[in-house]
């Protein structure tokens, strides 16, 4: 089964800066959610009022949040951000998720 995967503008607009090189990387292992959606940890165990959402560490300094719909078969990409900063909220990454997406399918 491969999901569609829908890229939310926040998340992209933090790949926009990154160097060519860096942003394909990361746009390689998010196709990779497309064939293993729930490949990344849950956050739920950690922080339960995230625990419908997952993430995935890419290179030990950039987190990468998504949201896998199982009805719909779509990965939603929520938020990229450096590992240091605070955990968004349920509530931000819902607002990510309503302000529009890009699809990033082939």
């Amino acid at each position: 089964m491969k999901c569609h995967l829908e890229l939310m503008a926040q998340a992209f607009a933090v790949l926009e800066p990154l160097p060519q090189a860096v942003a394909f990387d990361i746009f390689s292992k998010l196709d990779s959610l497309s064939a293993f959606p729930q490949m990344g940890s849950p956050l739920g165990a950690r922080f339960p009022r995230l625990s419908r959402f997952r993430q995935i560490i890419y290179k030990g300094w950039l987190r990468i949040i998504y949201e896998f719909d199982e009805v719909d078969e779509t990965v939603y990409i929520l938020a990229i951000q450096d590992c240091r900063r605070k955990m968004p909220t349920a509530r931000e990454l819902d607002k990510a998720k309503s302000r529009g997406d890009m699809s990033i399918d082939e």
